[in-house]
């Protein structure tokens, strides 16, 4: 645990503590990376998250779905099972912290992030398509493997290899971390709060849920995020509506406040970061 904690330590103080000052703020390397980079890929790619938007629209509505091409799972499939470790609490508390930290100006650039985020996504994407990996031995034979672990590798040269597995390693501490053990734990949280139900007892019917999901591998994940994804994606913007309805009134001098305070160095910190 020593060890990690000094890896935590050392990329905090490079990339979170180290930045350039702004108007009495530290901008971090971390987010002057992400804005940068996704600048960058938006303005080579000619804008793509604009000018391809009808085209993806076609492909994942399954337009060009071919049941002979190769793969586990549908376009749509590939898409609802994205959204599916995309959307969570990030999109809920995530927002709520930025705004506490920020204050309202940190809604413009979570908007500046997710508009060139889109450009990074697609960069992401298609290298780990170019790059996947077909598996013809094993258990697993007749499956695809790909990542940032392999296009890592595959795409930069064995010489890279140490990042590839770095990444993977770190992916893998993520995944129990701030992943599923911070989601599983809110969910436990909340039971036990609101309806006096025992930790142990949420947690194992949670975990038991997902193991049985997970260990159907990638085409039993995608046939459950096709149906789930959608049901939670319409809750959430249908939730939303209703809180902006019911505070009608408010929606123009909010608008007002947010483009007011979105210069506010602070703001920029806590949206993008």
């Amino acid at each position: 645990m020593d060890f990690l904690q000094q890896i935590i330590d050392f990329l905090t103080r490079y990339f979170v503590t180290i930045g350039i000052p702004v108007g009495g703020e530290n901008i971090p390397l971390m987010v002057i990376l992400l804005l940068g980079i996704g600048m960058y890929l938006t303005l080579r790619l000619g804008f793509i998250q604009v000018t391809r938007l009808k085209h993806g629209a076609a492909v994942a509505s399954g337009k060009y779905d071919d049941p002979d091409d190769e793969g586990d799972v549908t376009h749509f499939q590939a898409l609802t099972t994205a959204l599916s470790a995309t959307v969570g609490i990030g999109n809920i508390a995530g927002v709520a912290l930025a705004i506490h930290w920020g204050g309202p100006g940190a809604l413009f650039w979570m908007w500046v992030t997710a508009a060139v985020g889109m450009a990074t996504k697609y960069s992401e994407v298609t290298l780990a398509q170019k790059y996947r990996v077909h598996v013809d031995e094993g258990e697993w034979a007749g499956t695809v493997a790909g990542g940032p672990m392999y296009y890592i590798e595959r795409g930069l040269g064995p010489n890279w290899r140490w990042m590839a597995v770095g990444f993977a390693f770190l992916l893998g501490i993520t995944a129990f971390l701030t992943g599923n053990g911070i989601q599983a734990n809110t969910v436990a949280d909340n039971l036990e709060t609101q309806f006096s139900i025992p930790t142990w007892v949420s947690g194992l019917v949670t975990s038991g849920v997902v193991a049985a999901v997970i260990l159907g591998g990638i085409t039993r994940i995608g046939r459950v995020t096709s149906v789930l994804a959608p049901v939670m994606a319409l809750v959430y913007v249908f939730g939303a509506l209703i809180v902006i309805f019911m505070n009608m009134g408010d929606v123009g001098p909010t608008f007002g406040l947010i483009f007011r305070e979105a210069f506010n160095p602070t703001a920029g910190v806590a949206g993008t970061g």
